[in-house]
């Protein structure tokens, strides 16, 4: 039973530590969010990268969100990073191989000085980084 617990405290533990930790109030205030985009200009960028990444990007349904000036921190086998510039959020609905609707799936656009800098994406049902 002691030992079942230890194992508990260590897994926890180990979950925790994968975990990273958001942005002081300094890193904050300094950071380097780039120039700001339009939202044109934003879903413009958003829909060119989607296009190349879709089966069928003529059947892509889209429902935009506004863009924000903010962060994302990567996963730590990304290196835990925080990424600061201006976010897009988008749902995407398309159709598969198969021909058939998936339902839409969220994507996160992280945009820098007017371009791309990081993308998050529906894989299997997690955010995973795609560039």
């Amino acid at each position: 039973m002691k030992s079942l617990i230890l194992l508990t405290a260590l897994f926890a533990l180990f979950l925790s530590s994968c975990a990273a930790a958001p942005p002081s109030q300094t890193e904050l205030d300094t950071a380097d969010y780039g120039t700001h985009i339009s939202q044109e200009d934003a879903q413009a960028l958003a829909e060119g990268f989607l296009t190349g990444h879709l089966k069928d990007p003529g059947s892509a349904q889209y429902q935009w969100g506004t863009v924000y000036k903010g962060y994302l921190t990567h996963a730590p086998i990304h290196g835990g990073r925080h990424v600061f510039g201006y976010i897009l959020e988008v749902q995407v609905n398309a159709k598969n191989s198969y021909g058939g609707y998936v339902g839409f799936k969220p994507y996160r656009f992280v945009f820098y000085n007017g371009s791309i800098k990081t993308v998050y994406g529906d894989r299997d049902g997690y955010m995973m980084k795609i560039m």
